[in-house]
């Protein structure tokens, strides 16, 4: 599965990379659990609506949220 990220989603990673490393791995495994099972799991997977329809989010912290995209076998962070 390839995984493509939105300008803004990338610069938020290499934030937590530098800031919060119990943050960065919640991300990490989300990321590898969300490859494995895109719409249930861990950290409360919940369809977006309106102009998100089609997105993803899950949990992050109680404040953050890691949202994304599956289509045809490509994964989008957004």
């Amino acid at each position: 599965m390839d995984i493509f990220w939105d300008k803004f989603a990338r610069e938020d990673y290499l934030h937590w990379i530098n800031t919060d490393n119990k943050a960065l791995k919640k991300i990490n495994y989300l990321i590898k659990e969300c490859q494995r099972t895109p719409f249930e799991g861990t950290g409360i997977p919940e369809a977006l609506k309106l102009n998100l329809s089609g997105f993803w989010s899950r949990r992050i912290t109680g404040e953050h949220r890691l949202v994304y995209k599956v289509k045809n076998d490509v994964w989008y962070i957004a």
